[in-house]
């Protein structure tokens, strides 16, 4: 086994999202559920219409059910990966979150926009997927937002 050195914990990161979109991508073989595509590092470039480039950047895997075109699927889930070996156990906080959120929060108002609220809040869904724990402040203030 060659020997890791600094690049252990970064390669550890990066493993955990081929793999993990690898098994997602597992899901188009049967099509049992609909998943008709799964992007890497970005949105698909077949969105359509509602099409939008921001947000893109925090966009790790796009997951498409029904349709890549944003306006015909059924649902679509953008989402953003985080793993780490070195910091497993460390909470995220509001301002590790920052960039993330506005990502998605930029990209939530660009579809609002085209597909109105109703049809966006039935279809897509941003993801944030961690082995790290949040801080409870960020899941208190979370769910303050969730209750209006």
């Amino acid at each position: 086994m060659a020997k890791q050195g600094s690049v252990g914990p970064s390669r550890s990161g990066d493993q955990f999202h081929y793999q993990w979109a690898a098994r997602q991508c597992l899901g188009l073989l049967t099509g049992a559920d609909g998943l008709v595509a799964v992007t890497i590092e970005g949105a698909s470039l077949d969105e359509g219409d509602a099409s939008t480039s921001v947000g893109d950047e925090v966009i790790d895997v796009g997951l498409y059910y029904g349709s890549e075109d944003v306006v015909a699927a059924e649902a679509i889930r953008y989402m953003q990966l985080k793993h780490s070996s070195k910091h497993a156990h460390d909470p995220w906080t509001a301002s590790g979150l920052k960039g993330t959120i506005e990502g998605f929060a930029g990209r939530f108002k660009e579809l609002e926009a085209s597909l109105g609220l109703n049809a966006l809040e039935e279809k897509v869904r941003f993801v944030f997927l961690t082995n790290r724990p949040m801080a409870e402040d960020v899941l208190e203030a979370l769910a303050d937002l969730a209750a209006g």
